[in-house]
């Protein structure tokens, strides 16, 4: 932090004062200090200072009150007395979800990703804001076809090792959402109820559709 502040003091001269937000409890630390002091033969060199906030001893409920944006997607380090993971997991998801920036969902879900085990909390994940995210987007966007041809790949694989068609109709949507974006919930409803043999034919020609309405004609 020390370096960082010198670094823009020396080269931009801009007059900051830093953070440290520790998100999860320490358990082998029990005082985190927030200054640090320099002395040479008992001489005061230097004393440097930044402000200490600890997510954990936040209540979350007062940033929603103060909507204060931009720390909602760290509400989920933040104190939830009286709820459950999953109640907390799905409030968190539902206060973000609302909002025009998807990327806030998209830091949500990777701040869940650092607290819970993957089955706690994708059951309520809504893949189509997630992805609809420029910071999900941008990453893929080079080689966006090769990930596509892997995403099908390992679909089919996983398809022919569960034999379902549950499988194969969520592997179809993925890769709907990730070549299209956000699809309507009842495209989404429809290809449920695909037989194997049509959701092989959308996921083979995936990479050539243009638009969802080439999709939709395997809809019955």
């Amino acid at each position: 932090m020390l370096r960082y502040y010198t670094y823009i003091k020396w080269h931009n001269d801009l007059p900051i004062y830093q953070v440290l937000m520790v998100l999860k409890k320490p358990e082998n630390v029990r005082n985190i200090k927030g200054s640090f002091e320099s002395t040479v033969q008992g001489l005061e060199v230097m004393k440097y200072n930044y402000k200490v906030i600890k997510a954990y001893e936040i209540d979350k409920n007062e940033i929603l009150s103060q909507k204060n944006i931009v720390l909602y997607p760290l509400r989920v380090f933040m104190n939830h007395d009286g709820e459950t993971e999953e109640e907390h997991i799905l409030e968190c998801l539902t206060a973000v979800e609302g909002l025009k920036d998807a990327d806030y969902y998209f830091l949500l879900v990777e701040c869940l990703k650092k607290l819970y085990q993957k089955s706690e909390y994708e059951k309520f994940v809504k893949e189509e804001i997630y992805m609809s995210s420029a910071l999900y987007k941008e990453p893929y966007e080079k080689g966006k076809e090769e990930g596509l041809q892997e995403g099908l790949r390992e679909g089919l694989r996983e398809g022919e090792l569960k034999g379902e068609t549950k499988t194969l109709a969520r592997t179809a949507v993925k890769l709907l959402i990730k070549k299209f974006g956000i699809i309507p919930d009842d495209l989404k409803q429809s290809m449920q109820k695909l037989d194997v043999p049509t959701l092989e034919i959308i996921i083979d020609n995936i990479l050539e559709y243009e638009n969802l309405e080439q999709v939709k004609k395997y809809i019955h």
